[in-house]
């Protein structure tokens, strides 16, 4: 199941623990090994349970094979405390050598100077096809070097749908904007809810807001929001919110602020709502909380949100990253990690377990088990002309994040614009810096 479901807002206490990164990070830890043999241990701190967890432990176990001489210890830690336990860590000189992070907490860090620099790793990759410019930018540090490693990807925007449902409803799959809303009045009008919605746990909200705001603001609009050279209120960005604020209005269930993640989803799977608008891990999440015997392509499918002009629509897309310690008292074997799990070898391993997509370009389609992850895969950015888009609120993090979220949550109650852009001016003033 994918971490996003028990995200909490542990932003601000985060914010507040780097403040102390800076005095303190030099303090401890000893002196790296000048050892270039890739041999010893590593402590890697994972989120990652249950189904996912088994599967990253058998990526380590391929790293472990690759390199005998090495022992990984993984640390499993709940994602709503990951943040401040690594913030803490690395303030006290004692980091595990090699974490996973969302792109906040790695700039967070790069901007203090903790981190491995894999510009090279990613000049090798990006040269090699491996990953495009657009995927590398993912996982830039604030120093102007790439300093993490994408491993984990996911492919949002898909609309995930009951192939049955939707041909007793008589209504085709939408390819285009009008198709689409044209089919969303036809459920309205036969009963069916549009739209499963499970706002209760606030991020499935940005799920919609990064949909609509790459299809109808434009990536270069989205990319810049992301990263504070334009504020809320430039043109584009308004329009997406008032696109958005008429997709509430019209096909938004009155559940939508009191249905949690599992409920909305289960409901959709029990046939109470035609569509709902999540990421490519919902193959997964269906089958483990609403239904064992779901068969991927006939019980459960999906197809993109259709693009809102003429354009094509940009890729949205999120992942998991890990970030390595430049206090690493193993440095040769820390980078040996990093690389392997950038590799199509690691990413494979899980791969072909399911639930998952390969940032890694190298993968080939016949890893994946199913249809549903085969061609959610197809969907991840591969070729460099392809525009994409990292998960927003997660490319921004800390307390903007947090204060975000909650900005959504009022603007699904009373879908008044002006006052959902002028919180965000008020939250978020990185443009006026």
């Amino acid at each position: 199941m994918t971490r996003r479901q028990v995200r909490v807002a542990t932003g601000a206490a985060t914010a507040l623990l780097l403040s102390t990164v800076a005095a303190c990070a030099g303090s401890g830890g000893g002196a790296p090994s000048s050892s270039g043999k890739v041999e010893g241990n590593l402590r890697v701190l994972s989120n990652w349970t249950g189904s996912e967890g088994d599967a990253f432990k058998q990526v380590v176990k391929g790293f472990e094979a690759k390199y005998p001489s090495v022992k990984v210890q993984i640390e499993t830690v709940p994602f709503e405390q990951g943040q401040a336990l690594l913030t803490q860590q690395f303030a006290q000189g004692s980091p595990p050598d090699v974490s996973v992070a969302l792109p906040g907490l790695v700039r967070a860090f790069s901007q203090q100077g903790l981190l491995v620099n894999l510009d090279s790793s990613w000049n090798k990759w990006v040269a090699d096809g491996e990953y495009t410019p657009s995927v590398r930018d993912m996982a830039q540090g604030s120093d102007g070097h790439t300093d993490a490693v994408l491993f984990k990807g996911n492919v949002n925007a898909l609309i995930w749908y009951n192939p049955q449902q939707l041909a007793k409803l008589g209504q085709p799959v939408p390819h285009t904007w009008a198709q689409f809303t044209s089919v969303l009045n036809a459920a309205k009008a036969k009963g069916v809810t549009p739209f499963a919605v499970g706002g209760k746990d606030q991020w499935p909200l940005t799920q919609w807001t990064d949909s609509i705001l790459l299809r109808v603001a434009g990536a270069d609009a989205f990319n810049d929001l992301a990263r504070g050279k334009i504020g809320w209120d430039d043109p584009r960005i308004v329009k997406s919110f008032q696109v958005f604020a008429n997709m509430i209005h019209s096909y938004f269930p009155t559940t939508s602020l009191s249905s949690s993640f599992t409920d909305a989803t289960c409901g959709r799977v029990a046939g109470k709502y035609l569509f709902e608008n999540q990421g490519a891990f919902i193959n997964l999440v269906d089958r483990q909380e609403c239904g064992t015997n779901l068969v991927p392509g006939k019980d459960l499918s999906f197809f993109e949100m259709p693009a809102y002009g003429n354009s094509p629509a940009p890729q949205f897309v999120s992942g998991d990253l890990f970030m390595g310690a430049k206090a690493s008292k193993n440095p040769a074997a820390t980078r040996a990690l990093l690389d392997y799990l950038g590799s199509p070898q690691a990413q494979e391993i899980w791969a072909k377990i399911g639930g998952y997509v390969a940032p890694n370009a190298k993968v080939p389609a016949s890893a994946y088990p199913n249809v549903n992850d085969r061609n959610a895969a197809a969907l991840w950015p591969k070729n460099p002309s392809q525009q994409a888009g990292y998960d927003l609120d997660d490319w921004i993090g800390g307390e903007i994040q947090v204060k975000y979220e909650q900005a959504l949550a009022q603007f699904v109650r009373d879908t008044n614009v002006n006052a959902f852009i002028s919180k965000m001016k008020q939250i978020d003033t990185r443009s006026h810096q």
